[in-house]
């Protein structure tokens, strides 16, 4: 156990290098999650920016020896009006390289290549072709609320009895206008009889699925 704890402390350590807002007790909550799976995992991460949460997911099952972490993402600094000006604010810094070139730097930079799966485009497109069964799927995309709504509808079907659905950005705090759509799926879908083990971690909440949806 001591290993481990220390493992998954050196990657939140290691991930707070790469541009992104997951940190603290979140950041290790989610690597622990994804830790925490049966061997050869399906792990999807639906909008991905510069790959901070998927370092986390994919270092930690690199530890583990098994698994893929695929990222979806249209790779354009798309989302809800609160988040687009802040994605291309970091995304300035590096010098004309697109979204996309930056999020695979940092995927070569830790040697993730192996581990990590880019799904280049929308939530909406990349479900529409989606077939494997998933065991822990992470929504952090568009926050408004029709865009996270969707996100949930579309990929939380795939998702296996037992798997984890993650939801950031649902803290209690006040919501920038069209920013707090995670925010209302955790309060109003999260609940049972098809979620268990709901419990949030400074901004994020975790959810255990109970019943797959669409079994009643």
């Amino acid at each position: 156990m001591a290993s481990s704890d220390a493992a998954l402390d050196w990657l939140v350590e290691l991930s707070a290098n790469i541009p992104g807002w997951r940190a603290g007790e979140a950041a290790r909550a989610v690597a622990a999650a994804a830790y925490s799976l049966a061997p050869n995992p399906t792990i999807v991460e639906v909008g991905v920016f510069m790959g901070r949460s998927t370092f986390l997911m994919a270092g930690a099952r690199r530890l583990q020896g098994s698994g893929q972490v695929h990222c979806v993402d249209p790779f354009d600094c798309s989302g809800d009006p609160a988040s687009v000006p802040h994605y291309v604010d970091v995304l300035r810094r590096f010098r004309g390289q697109t979204l996309e070139q930056v999020f695979r730097s940092q995927i070569k930079h830790f040697k993730l290549e192996g581990t990590v799966v880019v799904c280049k485009g929308t939530s909406r497109q990349i479900a529409a072709g989606w077939q494997k069964p998933i065991d822990l799927l992470l929504l952090d995309a568009d926050h408004s609320p029709d865009g996270a709504r969707e996100a949930f509808e579309n990929w939380t079907p795939f998702v296996k009895r037992g798997g984890i659905v993650v939801l950031d950005n649902t803290d209690e705090r006040v919501y920038e206008p069209l920013h707090d759509g995670n925010y209302r799926i955790a309060k109003e879908r999260l609940k049972p009889p098809h979620f268990e083990n709901v419990h949030r971690v400074t901004n994020t909440t975790f959810a255990t699925m109970a019943l797959p949806l669409g079994s009643l």
